[in-house]
């Protein structure tokens, strides 16, 4: 299937399953609290128009820059984010909830009013912890990347790199909702750790074939000791593809593709381009093997991979730490779920073998500006000899 045909596919699914998970809520609202004639039409009106703000947000990007778009991206990704987690709520009160009062009321255990004034107030509790939810999740976006700290073992370290110390950041978003002003404090974060290395590992930005270069630009000022090394990820294929991959070297940052470098003459960094580049996920394994092709035998070897996939196959060819991102950690409900579903490896640090990998939540977000239950985070990774077996 050409990929012009796969998208406009996506994108018809995508939009009958949002309408209809939006009219779901709906009626459960109007419904719920039993709402006029009058309320139902200005209920309706809202789900319209807030439903279709962020796609029309993109569209009028497009034509006339985001400034102008600004207001119709905003509130159509604070509204993606309400909405998931209301949703999330109500499918869980109505499982636990609702359907057994049903049960109840048709076995006359519970008499009408009653069932009644469960479901009402049920409901209404549901949409104030929602409420609740969201905008404590909108202050943890908001509020810019934590630091995670990892001391991890290396088997065969040379001595000079006990203690080095790399910080990974993914997911960044630049473009749209996470402004300039977000990347600045996180940039101002990760120089004042005095890193040894800093790898970016995907979806830095989605400004249209870089913008004007601006964020790249201050990416690659980051202040580590042995500079700045990035890969692809899907959104830099959405964003530009080569246009993009070109903005970001021209800015300074070399981007591994389906190749690797010697760092501080003892430790191999190997990056693979995102799937969306390779053609599908069924070209990661060899784009790993191509990355290490050629290696310094006897090194550790960190591999740089956007999505975490092909997580065996790295781990077989020697690979003593992988560091991907993509998945957000599911970044609210109802997705920690569904990504969880599509990637084992979700969040958080593991071990496959004798290579550990990392998959980050991301330093940024995409669309809602919340996340509940995966707060945004820069890892910074030290590096140590591992103990001698026993």
């Amino acid at each position: 299937m050409p990929r012009w045909l796969a998208a406009l596919f996506f994108l018809s699914t995508a939009l009958v399953v949002w309408g209809g998970l939006n009219l779901y809520v709906y009626f459960r609202v109007a419904n719920g609290f039993d709402l006029g004639s009058k309320a139902r039409l200005a209920l309706k009106i809202g789900f319209v128009v807030l439903a279709l703000a962020y796609l029309a947000g993109r569209l009028l990007e497009s034509f006339v820059g985001d400034k102008i778009a600004a207001p119709l991206l905003w509130s159509g990704a604070v509204w993606m984010g309400v909405f998931s987690i209301t949703l999330s709520m109500l499918v869980i009160f109505d499982v636990w909830v609702t359907l057994p009062v049903w049960v109840l009321k048709r076995s006359a255990v519970l008499t009408p009013a009653h069932g009644t004034a469960i479901a009402r107030w049920g409901l209404a509790a549901v949409l104030a912890l929602s409420a609740g939810l969201s905008a404590w999740g909108a202050r943890t976006a908001l509020a810019g990347p934590k630091l995670t700290d990892l001391k991890l073992p290396v088997a065969g370290l040379p001595a000079s790199l006990e203690g080095f110390t790399i910080i990974a950041a993914s997911d960044i978003h630049i473009g749209d909702v996470v402004t300039h002003g977000y990347l600045d404090r996180m940039v101002h974060q990760i120089d004042d750790l005095h890193p040894d290395l800093v790898v970016l590992v995907g979806d830095l930005s989605d400004e249209r074939n870089g913008g004007d270069g601006t964020a790249f630009r201050r990416m690659a000022g980051i202040r580590a000791r042995h500079g700045v090394i990035g890969v692809t990820g899907n959104h830099e294929y959405y964003s530009g593809a080569e246009k993009q991959v070109g903005a970001i070297e021209a800015a300074g940052i070399p981007v591994l593709r389906q190749s690797h470098r010697v760092v501080a003459d003892a430790l191999v960094v190997a990056g693979i381009d995102d799937p969306a580049f390779l053609g599908g996920r069924a070209q990661a394994a060899a784009s790993m093997d191509e990355a290490l092709k050629g290696r310094p035998q006897g090194l550790p070897v960190v591999l740089l991979a956007h999505q975490p996939i092909a997580v065996h196959h790295a781990a077989e060819l020697g690979v003593s730490l992988m560091l991907c991102g993509h998945t957000h950690g599911g970044q609210l409900p109802p997705f920690q779920l569904l990504s969880g579903l599509a990637y084992p490896f979700l969040k958080g640090l593991y071990e496959v073998g004798a290579m550990r990998v990392y998959v980050s939540n991301g330093a940024g977000f995409w669309g809602p500006p919340i996340r509940v239950f995966a707060d945004p985070e820069i890892v910074r990774v030290t590096l140590t000899a591992a103990a001698p077996p026993r």
